[in-house]
């Protein structure tokens, strides 16, 4: 009988060791479902991607070989959330559940380090940043909910480190590409049901605000649940929660009110949980 599994799409720097706490959590529940990394080019010493249509077509075979034999989701935050968007619009794994947990979307044309990070001179300086035991101190207070301890601080950090793509995704990542996703995804029911938002209520690093942009721009809404005690790092920070709400949600679908009914659900979504009750 095949096993529900989650498919992670990360954020920019993402490494496995990013998911270490929740795979413990998760095993701790018995293990009731199954959580694997799709393993981005250019990611944790893997070669890099002559391209974002290159990357594209690799993260596309990743997900088709992860998904074999299982009943698939699609989990994606930060960039990851952009990276399922640019595979919609090219009519990729249109038909399986995506879940999105405070992803980058439209708000990159408002972003600070993206624009910064197009530049050459900016790139070495974010790399000599993300060394600092300073600079990690300081964005662990400021972006986690409760303080990691040495090993994961210095595992999430060793992602970023080992990341040849970090600077290519800022490139690629623009505000042409988001002209091309509102051409092929505005209108386009096919290509933009089946989704669902979850976003922490303590995020210091994504706002909802972003996702109105978003929703701006593809003229189309979608359940938002937000979780009070979340930050950005769920996975990090409250991992037994995390992957309860995940087992929960499970049992859902994350079909906003009027999509066409879809088998690849097993039952249909009720709430829309969104912060001023849209």
């Amino acid at each position: 009988m095949s096993r529900d599994r989650i498919l992670f799409l990360g954020g920019n720097g993402h490494c496995a060791g990013r998911l270490d706490r929740a795979r413990r959590a998760l095993a701790d529940r018995g293990a009731p479902f199954d959580i694997l990394d799709v393993a981005y080019p250019g990611f944790e010493g893997r070669p890099p991607a002559q391209g974002l249509e290159s990357f594209l077509d690799l993260v596309s075979e990743r997900i088709a070989a992860a998904a074999f034999g299982s009943r698939p989701r699609l989990y994606a935050t930060g960039i990851g959330g952009l990276v399922a968007f640019c595979l919609r619009a090219r009519g990729s794994h249109a038909e399986l559940p995506l879940l999105l947990q405070a992803p980058v979307l439209w708000g990159l044309e408002r972003r600070l380090m993206p624009r910064l990070l197009r530049h050459l001179p900016a790139r070495s300086l974010l790399r000599v940043l993300f060394k600092s035991p300073l600079f990690q101190r300081g964005f662990a207070r400021r972006h986690f909910t409760r303080r990691p301890d040495p090993a994961d601080l210095g595992a999430f950090f060793e992602g970023y480190a080992c990341c040849a793509a970090l600077a290519d995704l800022f490139a690629w990542l623009d505000p042409a590409l988001l002209r091309r996703l509102e051409a092929s995804l505005r209108g386009r029911p096919d290509r933009l049901s089946g989704i669902g938002i979850w976003w922490g209520g303590r995020d210091t690093v994504v706002t909802l605000d972003e996702l109105r942009l978003s929703e701006q721009a593809l003229g189309r809404t979608w359940p938002v649940r937000v979780f009070p005690d979340w930050g950005h790092y769920p996975m990090i920070d409250a991992p037994h929660e995390w992957i309860d709400a995940l087992a929960t949600q499970l049992g859902n679908n994350y079909q906003a009110r009027g999509d066409p009914p879809s088998p690849a659900f097993p039952s249909p979504y009720v709430g829309r949980d969104r912060v001023g009750g849209r």
